[in-house]
């Protein structure tokens, strides 16, 4: 099992978050569990960011916030300093996806993305609904 699971990290290592996601998390079906498996696979290609996405995750750590009335939804996921900003298979506003994902491609993402990810198919997040006027406070607080 481990040779797989190397094979699969050598594939995805050279893929940016966008492209690899889709892939990785296509056999998680939505609202289900991971399972021992899932976690292998993904200790395969992210080593320990598994982990401390998962620990995000059972933390309430993952936030999806729904803007009224305008219905623009935005994810945050709690780091060790502050919420990030992440954006779909493809951004997170903290330095790891900076230096480790964009700069050294030393992996396909930080774990805050990872967590955003699996927290949406395995519906483990919380929403919160706030009033569109507070929109650009939000985002300064995300993006400072």
């Amino acid at each position: 099992m481990k040779e797989k699971s190397t094979e699969n990290s050598t594939t995805f290592e050279k893929m940016k978050s966008f492209q690899a996601f889709p892939k990785l998390l296509s056999n998680i079906k939505k609202g289900s569990k991971l399972t021992i498996k899932d976690i292998e696979f993904f200790e395969g290609i992210f080593g320990e960011r598994i982990r401390k996405a998962l620990e995000v995750i059972g933390a309430n750590g993952v936030k999806r916030y729904l803007f009224s009335p305008s219905g623009v939804i935005k994810w945050t996921v709690q780091g060790q300093e502050k919420e990030y900003l992440v954006i779909e298979n493809s951004f997170c506003s903290c330095k790891d996806f900076l230096f480790t994902a964009l700069l050294r491609k030393e992996a396909p993402s930080c774990y805050h993305l990872l967590a955003r990810e699996i927290a949406e198919k395995t519906e483990q997040f919380e929403e919160i609904t706030v009033e569109d006027n507070l929109f650009q406070e939000y985002m300064n607080a995300w993006l400072d």
